[in-house]
């Protein structure tokens, strides 16, 4: 439970939430992400109550990569870091032109590229923490949550 936050992140600014194991770093990036509602208060994006906004509309400027994600059996990395493009896709459409640049910038950006055909759960830890990275890269979002996002790393 979180009692009386109050954060401003900054355009163009890395920030950073640091605290102990069970401080609530998760839970506030979660109601920061729209995954969790908050009981009491409001978040918001641009002006907007995000849990009163579109859910295309917010994933289209907030991007959220959880603690621990697990990917679909089967699922190639390229289809994962696809995924990203979700939110600016219509019904129909699927990976136009614009897409599949994103993809492949986000892949040669966090070094990918040559496991694009593999299947994700074959990938070690920090590879496939890497290609995590790389879908949410691909979202192209004005704001990225990472929760542990350097659990693999270390």
């Amino acid at each position: 439970m979180l009692d009386g936050v109050d954060i401003t992140i900054a355009e163009g600014k890395l920030t950073v939430l640091l605290g102990p194991n069970g401080s609530g770093k998760s839970t506030l990036l979660k109601t920061l992400a729209r995954t969790l509602t908050p009981s009491a208060g409001h978040v918001y994006l641009d002006g907007q109550d995000i849990h009163r906004s579109n859910t295309r509309e917010v994933a289209k400027r907030l991007g959220l990569l959880p603690q621990g994600p697990v990917a679909p059996e089967g699922l190639s990395v390229k289809q994962l870091v696809g995924m990203g493009r979700f939110p600016h896709q219509g019904l129909w459409q699927k990976n136009a032109h614009q897409d599949a640049e994103a993809i492949r910038e986000a892949m040669a950006f966090t070094n990918v590229t040559e496991f694009a055909d593999r299947n994700v759960d074959a990938l070690s830890g920090g590879q496939r923490q890497r290609c995590w990275i790389a879908m949410v890269l691909a979202q192209q979002t004005d704001l990225i949550l990472l929760d542990e996002p350097t659990t693999f790393w270390i």
